[in-house]
């Protein structure tokens, strides 16, 4: 059964995304806070430009993979599923991003943004369900223990 619930945890992914998009702005207004959000995000993306959604005339500090992933995981963190279903969600979104990653290295196709940015949202929900679930999945027996 598919549920849908507000989750605070979703305000993690949520922030990532929105500090994301913010550091162009940030560069340019105050550029010792937006360089610094830069570098941080740089351990965790390549930050390649052409790889990146441009905004407020610069590029955004993760890929459009990334940035798909932090807003997928959002969605995510609000829906629950079955574990088991969540579980085969990840593996079919996890395979495709790799047949996205192989056919690009492969010469099949060039650097479709949208493509990346999509795959992402599918990577980052499917996690995140699958978070949601196994987080679900433990509660429940320890709240029916204290019943």
């Amino acid at each position: 059964m598919l549920l849908f619930h507000c989750n605070w945890l979703a305000m993690g992914p949520f922030a990532l995304a929105g500090m994301a998009c913010a550091v162009p702005w940030l560069i340019s207004h105050s550029p010792e806070f937006g360089l610094a959000l830069q570098r941080g995000f740089a351990l965790v993306c390549h930050q390649q430009a052409e790889r990146s959604f441009n905004l407020f005339g610069g590029s955004i500090a993760v890929c459009a993979r990334c940035l798909g992933i932090y807003i997928g995981a959002t969605a995510g963190l609000m829906v629950q599923l079955p574990r088991r279903i969540a579980w085969r969600c990840l593996l079919v979104a996890a395979a495709l991003n790799l047949a996205d990653w192989l056919a690009e290295f492969g010469g099949l196709h060039g650097n479709w943004l949208a493509a990346r940015f999509v795959l992402g949202l599918a990577l980052g929900a499917a996690a995140a369900m699958l978070v949601i679930a196994s987080i679900e999945k433990v509660k429940i027996p320890t709240q029916a223990k204290a019943a």
